[in-house]
């Protein structure tokens, strides 16, 4: 009767498998049954930890072969005892050894040899291979050629796309030649199963969920500065405290085609909200929100491409412009890693509209992949207040009394908006934005707030009796893979609608303006670092027209927005980034003191 192999695998294996842990770690795992089919007979696969060696054991579960020493095979004076003659007859194993023409084909390559540590110090300088731990070689156990060879194939395909020192080529190419008959072997074998891997994605596909989160520590506090109160008083200095809060977000991604993808997102969080404290929203944060430490559905949407050029998006819940369409300001858009205000990270007419549902489309017109250049068409629509059934509005007599419906995904509260992206050359991009938008402030939670005629309410009646039409042109120019400029300008033109006839002076019309400049510089001490510079003047209302009833609003273009910030990269999963916000004459009133925040934020990713 034939009896099973049973084969115990450590962290390397034989030359039979032609494979290692290395290559498992930087290509794909083989299936070792396949490997040892030619053997015959009933064979098992244990998979368990060796004591000491990195050897490969092949045993007979009746009774143990003697392994024969590196010695008795190089001299030749092997004897076969017949227990292990009589196993390699019931495994159809030919009795007589193949000659062996080198030690080196057989022996491991210890930790003190030099092609271990120059492969070593590759592996390490270049990240060859991801598949250890700690992320290179164990220095506590030497490593057969076919490992090392395994390594080696990665660190040629990884130092050939970076640049290598002449030192460095030099090893490699010695490496090469040492180990040039395993590589051999390594690579038909790579080949073949990227020939497999390819033609498996082609014609599968499994539905998946990933799990992608973040978490954000925040430590903040106002250094200095006045309550913002609008023109033509003075608050009184603000007096807080030092705070230490938290985001926390768990994003579901789930794809059902491989290019699609359907986000669940659940937040918890207790961000500070600093127009509370400061009087003005010139001074919040990018990433303040507060749960009271509960979580809940922040975000609902679905993304798929249709055919080659066109995109479409879902926003089921908490839906933006800034979400669907480029907006301009690469290095500093996000909220976890950019600007740390939030008039600092996009122009605010991308926020109009926002926190709903919505719906958005992109088309690229033209593309040249070559050159880099290329024109894209995208048109979104946003409601906010989508999933409320019901008609709120009122029109009594008089004038400023009317309250428009803002219920509803239709006739209600909106926004729509139309953008081109221009790309004339590869490292220059041009945006025009147009949205048209009804019952819905124009600045975003950006700006002059907490007084009519701010740009939170340029008419100084509600938004729901209000339409806009806002205009923006975006820029992004990176000249030196290492410096990106990017700036914007944002125009409203907001005016009363509801119940205009009753205005014995016509319907009252306000005029908001803004506008920013960003620099960053990446990588500047290390890789991942950023270096942020923002300097704007955050919406404003500049212009009020009809303004009978005695409102009579500041309308000085007068308020600063100064911002810096340095993102220390300590890890691919953890940054820290220091910053100051300085607003000067808040509120577009001089007699406001400046206001100084100082943040650190801290990002988690994984």
């Amino acid at each position: 009767m034939v009896q099973p192999l049973r084969v115990c695998l450590g962290l390397a294996v034989v030359p039979v498998t032609m494979a290692s842990s290395a290559l498992a770690a930087n290509q794909s795992q083989y299936t070792l049954e396949s490997n040892l089919s030619n053997l015959g007979g009933n064979i098992e696969i244990q998979n368990q930890q060796l004591p000491t060696s990195s050897t490969v054991i092949a045993q007979n579960r009746r009774t143990p072969a003697p392994m024969p020493s590196v010695a008795e095979l190089e001299s030749g004076s092997v004897v076969t005892p017949a227990t292990a003659q009589s196993q390699e007859r019931s495994l159809a194993i030919p009795q007589a050894l193949p000659q062996v023409t080198s030690v080196n084909q057989l022996s491991d390559v210890r930790p003190t040899d030099w092609a271990y540590q120059a492969l070593a110090s590759l592996v390490e300088k270049y990240g060859c291979i991801a598949g250890y731990p700690d992320g290179t070689f164990r220095g506590n156990r030497a490593a057969t050629r076919y490992e090392m060879a395994a390594a080696l194939n990665a660190c040629l395909d990884v130092v050939s796309d970076r640049f290598a020192t002449q030192e460095d080529l030099a090893t490699l190419q010695r490496l090469v030649q040492e180990f040039s008959n395993e590589l051999a072997g390594v690579k038909g074998r790579v080949t073949n199963l990227e020939g497999r891997v390819a033609n498996l994605e082609a014609t599968q596909f499994a539905t998946i969920t990933k799990l992608r989160a973040s978490v954000l520590f925040n430590l903040s506090d106002v250094f200095t500065g006045d309550v913002a109160v609008p023109a033509p008083g003075s608050g009184p200095s603000i007096n807080d405290n030092p705070v230490f809060t938290y985001r926390a977000r768990f994003n579901f991604d789930t794809s059902f085609s491989g290019k699609d993808v359907l986000r669940v997102r659940l937040q918890a969080a207790n961000m500070p909200a600093y127009q509370a404290v400061t009087g003005t929203n010139m001074a919040r944060l990018a990433y303040d929100t507060n749960t009271n430490g509960a979580f809940g559905l922040d975000d609902l949407y679905y993304r798929t491409p249709i055919g080659n050029r066109l995109f479409l998006a879902f926003d089921a819940n908490a839906g933006n412009f800034d979400k669907n369409v480029f907006v301009f300001n690469p290095l500093l858009q996000s909220d976890e890693t950019g600007s740390i205000s939030r008039f600092g990270r996009f122009n605010p007419i991308y926020r109009i509209g926002g926190g709903g549902a919505g719906v958005s489309l992109r088309y690229k017109i033209l593309e040249n992949k070559d050159r880099g250049t290329g024109l894209d068409f995208n048109i979104s629509y946003q409601a906010p207040r989508a999933g409320l059934p019901f008609d709120r509005s009122t029109n009594p007599a008089g004038p400023n009394n009317a309250l428009g419906n803002d219920n509803g995904f239709f006739n209600g509260a909106y926004a729509a908006l139309a953008q081109l992206d221009i790309r004339p050359m590869k490292n220059l991009a041009l945006g025009l934005t147009y949205v048209r938008s009804f019952g819905t402030n124009i600045a975003g939670g950006t700006g002059s707030s907490g007084f009519a005629g701010s740009a939170a309410n340029p008419t100084g009646v509600n938004d729901r009796n209000t339409a806009a039409d806002s205009f923006g042109f975006q820029f992004t120019y990176r000249p030196i893979p290492k410096f990106n400029v990017a700036g914007w300008v944002g125009y409203s033109d907001v005016r009363v609608v509801q119940n205009a006839t009753d205005y014995t002076a016509g319907a009252r019309n306000a005029e908001v303006l803004n506008w920013a400049i960003s620099a960053a510089v990446p990588d500047i001490w290390q890789k991942g670092d950023v270096l942020g510079l923002i300097f704007g003047q955050p919406p404003q209302t500049i212009s009020v027209s009809n303004t009978f009833g005695g409102f009579a609003p500041s309308t000085a273009f007068n308020s600063y927005h100064i911002e810096g910030l340095y993102r220390f990269r300590l890890s691919p999963n953890i940054s820290i980034t220091p910053g100051i916000i300085a607003l000067v004459n808040p509120n577009s009133n001089s007699n406001n003191a400046p206001i100084i925040l100082g943040v650190v934020r801290t990002t988690f990713t994984f």
